[in-house]
């Protein structure tokens, strides 16, 4: 079991966030990040869950996009953690598109 030194310069939420996604560091992907970004994709699709599931996904998945951005310039996440949430919501928006093409013309 690894030891962690108790860092001496924390000044804000920031920093605490930074060391903790360090302390949470598996083969460069500090899963802090990504949890979080997990957090977020499944309260958002779940709190929008009253309306149609293809509109929750798409609101769920365009927040959790906006989270994986902010995070990456956070440095809490990588580029390739950033690249699956950008192939997600491509997904969605896909989704998205083919059931109102379904609603709207019936095909």
């Amino acid at each position: 079991m690894a030891t962690f030194d108790y860092p001496s310069n924390i000044t804000g939420i920031v920093s605490f966030m930074r060391y903790v996604n360090n302390i949470t560091n598996v083969g460069g992907v500090g899963f802090l990040g990504v949890a979080m970004l997990i957090i977020i994709g499944f309260v958002a699709f779940f709190s929008t869950k009253n309306y149609r599931t293809d509109r929750a996904l798409g609101f769920a998945s365009f927040i959790t996009l906006i989270s994986a951005i902010f995070l990456r310039f956070l440095n809490m996440i990588n580029d390739m953690v950033l690249f699956g949430v950008v192939i997600i919501f491509i997904g969605a928006l896909i989704f998205l598109i083919r059931e109102r093409e379904v609603e709207e013309f019936g095909v």
